[in-house]
Order: C-alpha cells, then sequence, then structure tokens
C-alpha cells in the first residue's frame, strides 16, 4: 500500500512539473541551512499538490526536501512535514483545525534545549488575487478562503505561472522545550498559525471588504461626523460632498489589471531598459511579515511608482496602495492606476476641513486593515536631482494614526531609483533652463511610446535600512517629531545611493572650466573616486558600479552623454551644450556620497601651509552640518578622521614634517586630483557664501528673512550666468530657505520679533575661513554686487 501511495505520489509529481512553473520568494532559513540546522515543513492546510509545489522547489534548491526522513533524538521520522489544518468531507472537503496531526504531536514531544531542529513555515500561493478579477479567475484564484480541491485542479492550469512558495521565519524546536509539555501543541499551532498568516498577508494584502462597505466606515468615523456637523450648511448634502470625496479618493485594486500591467510593464521595460538590479530586498520580504509597510521612495521620474509596484509584485510581495496627486487623474489614465492600487489626493487642502477629514480617515482604514502603502516624502519629482526638502502632511498624518492604534506596527521602507538616463529628461532640461512645469495630459501616454526602442541603461533599485516607527520614538510634540521623521526618512534614502558610470562621468566633467576633459585625465579621476568610495565601503551602503573607469567612459560615450572630440595631441571628452545641462542632474544625485572628503580638500588645497587637526576638525563641524542638511546626508562624528585617513592612504593629502595637513606639490598628479575633488562641493559653499555675504555686509539693506532669500538668489542667478557655473539649481530658492531655516534653528543667526535679522560671531568666523576655500574672483564679484 505504502509503494502504490508513493508511486502515485511520483507520477502526480511528474505532472505538476511539467505544468506548473512554481517561484520562490524570499530566502529566510538560508543561513540556518549554512549552519547545518535541520527543517521540518510546516504547510497550512492538507493539499498534495502544495506538498509536491514545496518538493519540486526544495528539490531545485538542492535543500532536503519534505518526504526525506529526519531524526529528531530518539525519533525516527519517515518525512519532515506536517499539515496544521485537517480535511474533513468527501471530494468537496474543507480544511478546519478540529484535529491535530500526530507526527506533529510526536516531533513536539522530542522538543530538547539542545535540539537543532526547526519548524519551518511554508506558505503556497496559487496565484493572487486582491480584489475584483474575471468571472473565471475570481472562482479559482488564491484569496482568503479555504481552497478545495476542485480549485487546486483548475489552478494548476490557470494561474501556473503564478504559483509562489514562501518560506517563513522558522521556530527552533529548542525554543517550544521551554513551554509546559500540556500546552505546547496548542502554543506552537498558535505560533505556527501566526507566522502563516503574516506570509499570506505579505504576500496577499489583507482581506479587504468591499469598497462601498470602505466608504460607509469612512463616513460614519467620527472625525468625518464631527468634519461634518462643525461645517456650514446642510448636513445632508455635507454627507453627499464627504462620499463623493471618500469615492474620488479610495483606490479600487484589480487583480486582472494588475496582471495585465505587469506584463506590459515586462515588455516595456524590456525595450527601454538593459536590466533592473534590486539591492536589499530580502530585509523588506522579512519585515512586510510582521510590520505594516510604508514605501517612502526617492520620487524623480513617473516611472517610479510603476517601477516600485512591478519589482514587488513580481518578488511576491503586495502591491501597495499608492498616494497620488489629482493631476494623475486623468480620463483612461487615473482609473487605470486606481485599479493598480494608486488612491488620489489635492496637493492642498488644509482649508477643507470634510476633504481633510476623508483623506485621512481613509488612510487610516488602510493601515488599520494591514495594507502597506506608498507615497513620496518630497511630493513632487525633484528636477534638480537632488532629495527636496520634505513634505510633512502625509508624514504627519501616520504619526496621528500610529498614535490613535494600528493592529501592526508600521515600518517605513526608504528606496532609491538610480536612473542611467531619465525618460523625463527633455521636459527637466526645459524647467532647469526656465519654463514652467507643464501639467501631464493624455498626449503624454502617446510621447511615451516614441521611447519604445531607446536605450535607457540600467536601473537600481535600492532598499534601505527600515524605520519602525515604534523603535523610532521620541517624546516630543507631534509637529516636531514630523519633522525629525521627514529629515531621518530622506537620508535613509540617500543612505543607499547609487552610484552609476553617468553619476562617476558628471562628477568629473562638471568639475572642469569648459565641461572638456582629456580622456586620460578623465579615466584617472574616476579611478580615484572609485578607490575613495572602495575604502570607505564598510561604512556605506551604496551600489557602486562593477565598471572599471575605462569601461564607464566608453559606456557613457555610448549612451550619448558623452562627446569625443579627435585632435593631433589626443582626444578630449566634452558635453554639447545641453547634455552639460542635463548632466548636473546626474551630478546632484550622488554629490552626498563625496561631500566630506570634497569639503576636507576644499579646506586644504589651495592653502599655503600646513592645517593642524584640531583646526580642520572645527572647520568641518562648523560648515558640514549646513552642507548635510541641503544634501540629506547623515553627520558622522567619526567620519571626519576616516576621511582624513583614506586621503593620507590615497596620497591626496600629505602630513607635514612640522605638523598639520597639506596638499601634495604641484608637480604632483596628487595634487590635481585633489583640486577636482574639491570641486565637487565648491559650488554648495559658494551658493552659502552669498547668503552669509550679503547677510554681514555693513550697508546691506538685506534685513528681513524675505528680502536676504530674495536678494540671494538673484546675487546667485547672476553669478551662475556671469561666471558659467552650469548648476540650475545653484539659485534654486529652496536652497536658499533651507540654509537660512537652519542658520536661524542654530542660533547663528537671530530672528526678531519685526522679521529682522542678526548674525552671531559664527557667520565672522566662517565669511574669515573662507577665504581660503572661495576664491577671490567669486569673493570680490560677490562683494561688488552685494
Amino acid at each position: 500500500m505504502r509503494q502504490l501511495k508513493y508511486f502515485s505520489y511520483r507520477i502526480c509529481r511528474w505532472l505538476i512539473r511539467l505544468i506548473a512553473r512554481p517561484q520562490l520568494i524570499g530566502a529566510e532559513p538560508d543561513a540556518a541551512i549554512a549552519a547545518g540546522a535541520k527543517f521540518v515543513y510546516v504547510l497550512n492546510n492538507r493539499s498534495l499538490s502544495d506538498l509536491i509545489i514545496v518538493d519540486l522547489v526544495c528539490r531545485k534548491r538542492g535543500i532536503p526536501t519534505p518526504l526525506d526522513p529526519i531524526r529528531i533524538g530518539t525519533l525516527e521520522e519517515e518525512r519532515r512535514f506536517f499539515f496544521l489544518n485537517r480535511a474533513t468531507g468527501g471530494w468537496f472537503r474543507r480544511n478546519t483545525m478540529q484535529t491535530v496531526s500526530p507526527r506533529m504531536a510526536r516531533i513536539l514531544e522530542q522538543a530538547d534545549e539542545s535540539s537543532d531542529v526547526h519548524l519551518l513555515p511554508v506558505a503556497v500561493f496559487w496565484g493572487r488575487s486582491p480584489q475584483k478579477e474575471t468571472m473565471l479567475s475570481a472562482m479559482f484564484a488564491e484569496h482568503w478562503a479555504v481552497t478545495s480541491r476542485l480549485k487546486r485542479i483548475f489552478n494548476l492550469v490557470i494561474s501556473r505561472h503564478h504559483i509562489m512558495v514562501s518560506y517563513g521565519t522558522p521556530i527552533p524546536l529548542r525554543e517550544l522545550a521551554r513551554i509546559d509539555p500540556k500546552r505546547v501543541v496548542r502554543r506552537a499551532a498558535r505560533l505556527l498559525r501566526v507566522r502563516l498568516r503574516n506570509q499570506r498577508v505579505a504576500t496577499l494584502g489583507p482581506d479587504f471588504s468591499h469598497q462601498r462597505t470602505l466608504i460607509n466606515r469612512i463616513l460614519a468615523s467620527r472625525s468625518v461626523q464631527h468634519a461634518i456637523r462643525t461645517s456650514d450648511g446642510d448636513p445632508v448634502k455635507l454627507e453627499r460632498r464627504a462620499r463623493r470625496d471618500a469615492l474620488g479618493i479610495a483606490s479600487n485594486m484589480s487583480s486582472a489589471t494588475i496582471r495585465i500591467l505587469a506584463r506590459l510593464l515586462t515588455w516595456f521595460w524590456q525595450n527601454i531598459y538593459d536590466g533592473v538590479e534590486i539591492h536589499g530586498l530580502a530585509e523588506v520580504q522579512q519585515l512586510t511579515a510582521s510590520n505594516t509597510v510604508i514605501y517612502v521612495p526617492s520620487h524623480r521620474s513617473h516611472i517610479d511608482y510603476l517601477l516600485l509596484s512591478y519589482l514587488l509584485y513580481h518578488n511576491g510581495l503586495m502591491i501597495p496602495h499608492i498616494a497620488a496627486g489629482d493631476n494623475l487623474n486623468l480620463p483612461i489614465v487615473g482609473p487605470l492606476l486606481r485599479r493598480g492600487g494608486a488612491f488620489f489626493m489635492r496637493r492642498r487642502f488644509r482649508n477643507d476641513r470634510i476633504y481633510a477629514a476623508v483623506f485621512s480617515e481613509y488612510l487610516y482604514q488602510v493601515y488599520r486593515r494591514g495594507h502597506c502603502v506608498e507615497y513620496f516624502p518630497e511630493g513632487t519629482r525633484s528636477r534638480t536631482g537632488r532629495l527636496l526638502p520634505a513634505r510633512l502632511g502625509l508624514l504627519k498624518m501616520t504619526l496621528e494614526h500610529h498614535k490613535r492604534g494600528v493592529p501592526r506596527p508600521l515600518a517605513f521602507v526608504p528606496v532609491y531609483f538610480g536612473y542611467e538616463k531619465l525618460i523625463e529628461a527633455n521636459s527637466y532640461l526645459d524647467e532647469l533652463r526656465g519654463s514652467e512645469k507643464q501639467s501631464e495630459s493624455i498626449a503624454d501616454i502617446f510621447r511615451s511610446l516614441k521611447l519604445i526602442g531607446q536605450n535607457f541603461g540600467k536601473v537600481d533599485v535600492n532598499f534601505g535600512t527600515p524605520l519602525v516607527l515604534d523603535e523610532w520614538l521620541t517624546e516630543g510634540s507631534t509637529d516636531h517629531l514630523t519633522r525629525q521623521l521627514g529629515a531621518e526618512v530622506l537620508i535613509r534614502v540617500n543612505e543607499v545611493a547609487s552610484v552609476n558610470p553617468i553619476n562617476l562621468v558628471s562628477l568629473v566633467t562638471l568639475s572642469t572650466p569648459r565641461f572638456a576633459i582629456d580622456e586620460a585625465m578623465l579615466i584617472d579621476q574616476i579611478d580615484c573616486y572609485l578607490a575613495l568610495l572602495k575604502a570607505d565601503a564598510d561604512h556605506h551602503r551604496y551600489s557602486v558600479t562593477s565598471m572599471s573607469a575605462g569601461e564607464i567612459v566608453h559606456y557613457v560615450e555610448h549612451l550619448g552623454m558623452l562627446s569625443r572630440e579627435k585632435y593631433d595631441f589626443g582626444d578630449v571628452l566634452c558635453h554639447d551644450p545641453v547634455n552639460a545641462v542635463l548632466m548636473t542632474w546626474y551630478r546632484n544625485n550622488c554629490v552626498h556620497t563625496l561631500a566630506l572628503p570634497s569639503l576636507i580638500a576644499c579646506l586644504i588645497h589651495q592653502r599655503r601651509r600646513p592645517l593642524n587637526r584640531p583646526a580642520l576638525i572645527t572647520m568641518i563641524e562648523t560648515v558640514f552640518p549646513y552642507i548635510a542638511a541641503e544634501l540629506s546626508s547623515r553627520q558622522d562624528p567619526a567620519a571626519a578622521d576616516r576621511w582624513l585617513e583614506h586621503l593620507l592612504q590615497l596620497g591626496l593629502l600629505e602630513l607635514h614634517p612640522a605638523g598639520g595637513y597639506t596638499a601634495p606639490p604641484v608637480s604632483d598628479p596628487n595634487h590635481q586630483r585633489l583640486q577636482l575633488l574639491a570641486s565637487v562641493i565648491t559650488p554648495t559653499l559658494e551658493r552659502l557664501y552669498i547668503v552669509l555675504c550679503l547677510l554681514a555686509e555693513p550697508n546691506s539693506r538685506v534685513r528681513t528673512r524675505e528680502a536676504l532669500e530674495n536678494e540671494s538668489k538673484k546675487m546667485a542667478h547672476k553669478m551662475s550666468r556671469i561666471y558659467g557655473l552650469n548648476a540650475p539649481e545653484f539659485f534654486d530658492a529652496r536652497l536658499f530657505d533651507l540654509f537660512v531655516n537652519k542658520l536661524v534653528a542654530d542660533g547663528a543667526v537671530t530672528e526678531s520679533g519685526d522679521g529682522t535679522l542678526s548674525y552671531g560671531q559664527l557667520v565672522s568666523d566662517v565669511l574669515k575661513a573662507a577665504k581660503t576655500v572661495i576664491s577671490p574672483e567669486f569673493r570680490y564679484a560677490i562683494l561688488r554686487g552685494a
């Protein structure tokens, strides 16, 4: 009888192997496997097809299969698996929790403090259907109901390309040994059910009710009813308006739409990109099992939200609800995005208390039900390439909802998108030159079709260190915590930046006077930057291109971002006027990665006398916090000493016999390398110098914040035009506002009740130190114009 069962099993396995294409999502137990741990596989429902799928995946990975024997203490088991739920009934029987697997009971009896056996929960998903489907697929797609044997048969055909296996977090048998033997079976079953349920939530999303039920719950909430009662007008009409607002906001996910979009996007990516590389996703896969995840990506392209949802979907994670501006709620596009998970919001609604209450309650309901969310902390796409200051509205709502209480902990996951070529480059170029921002339209879809067949290089999608809200929160007002949270999220996004070939070339070429450079010098300087990033690799999570400097130059030239001019004396590499402006966008993506070594180079390379360490550290501690705030970069007290050591090891700095740091001699090639390195951060220092110089000028009429920011912008625009700084963000009003805010917050500048600004000793000290950093020509030009 046993041989007949095994023969039948092998026949079924052979048939399923021919039809099914299972995908493994997550790799939780790999470390334990490497350490020699043994596993007992735990499946939720008694199902031959599920068992075969797990068997096939295990064989593919080269690890023990569920049908292999296992020894646990004195127990010899022929199989290393059991089902939590047992089936009852006939052909259409259902799985229930009324009985316990005898094998499970036998294994738990062997629980011992020295045991190296782990119970590994394994979930098998036969397609995904978070909301609506076609009638046929809805009948047989994976959802939250218990699945029958008949459904499995149909699913084998219908969802054969969408079968996913998820390994959960193992439970060591030795931990269960500490539980009372009378309760160990019940306690273990409860733990396993919770972990399997969390895996299901992480993949399928929560069990969402019908949209009408959700809308009714939002309208019946205290906050919305209070907003209706305290607003002027007929309550009946106001409630109708609130319902229209809720319907205009809410997403309406459709698995059928998501599958169609997934196939279209696969075709689209393959036709415009050479590849998409993902870094750090494994940590997110572990996080989703126990937390409600909020993805907070950088926002540089409309591709961002499409690409993130696509990657999550294909890696077995639930599609997030995405906060989208109502400017995207266009005919055709809006309904499509809504069915793909987008919920729409007005750009501003502070003065509309009913809309604000409806939107806040909708967001809370999404969190309360455990669905992941995605919103962009910057609020809009960055036209300059650097992260914009955080918009605090959604972050503040999230903090308020956390205090109100949600079932699962909230965790922010920063995401960095690194593009080698930007799809919106032409429109951004116009805006960088001063044109007004163009609003979205249906015509944009047809323009996008022209992109097919063009080469946009590769894309890096880097997931940063998660921020679990419970662990991060400290004492303070909601407004104060919101500002801190916004700054921290942006810092964590930049901590996983991508440094690609375009970034590296732009860091070098835009530091040259005419954006032209000898090929050998370009390769040499790129090698220098790669060496610096490699030297500090233990202290950062940047993804740095694996190409050599020579390969980088040829690759960027191949992408059309670098021009070659041939002369008798050798080749010169340069940018045409159009690409020269556009390259500032790519430089700004990664300028923060070398900001601190560049500042050190600025402070030393023009000095005639050596600079001792205490004086150098004091200068760094005075200036770098303002650079770090502008570039959303973390301040590490030990970083300055670390970078000084790296610069010394690479020969970019020298120790003077009398003590202190000095630049290499002019005849040394390292002197030129140090000078180019210093140029990376020079535009930022020059912009800060403009503000301080205008503030401290004795005869200046700039005495209020608004006047200071306006005059600084005018002066920066003038200097950019005259001295060819080629940095459109050089006169960005938001950067001046950010700098003045930090000066006031740090006490370096005082703002009186009438708005008049006065400065302290710190401003005078910085202006004095600037004489060795800012070129005399630039300083005199500012003084003449002040």
